[in-house]
């Protein structure tokens, strides 16, 4: 979870396209989940090939397996 914190402040956010992310840890503390929201699928894509990235992704393999879904919003539900 470091890691991605670390890479999401340093690299991730100022790559073209990012917009947020919120990284979740599992009650058990046996999983990370990170959902991150991209202006486009071509951004998220284009991030993956800049070395700085492609180094954390690397580094965070080491000892995690990625499991990378893509989704549109299709709904937003907000308290006012």
């Amino acid at each position: 979870m470091d890691l991605l914190i670390e890479a999401t402040e340093t690299v991730v956010k100022k790559q073209q396209g990012y917009i947020s992310a919120n990284i979740h840890k599992s009650l058990d503390g046996t999983r990370v989940t990170n959902y991150a929201q991209w202006r486009s699928q071509e951004d998220f894509e284009a991030a993956f090939r800049i070395p700085e990235v492609i180094a954390h992704t690397k580094e965070a393999l080491t000892f995690a397996r990625a499991d990378y879904h893509l989704y549109k919003v299709s709904f937003v539900d907000e308290v006012q």
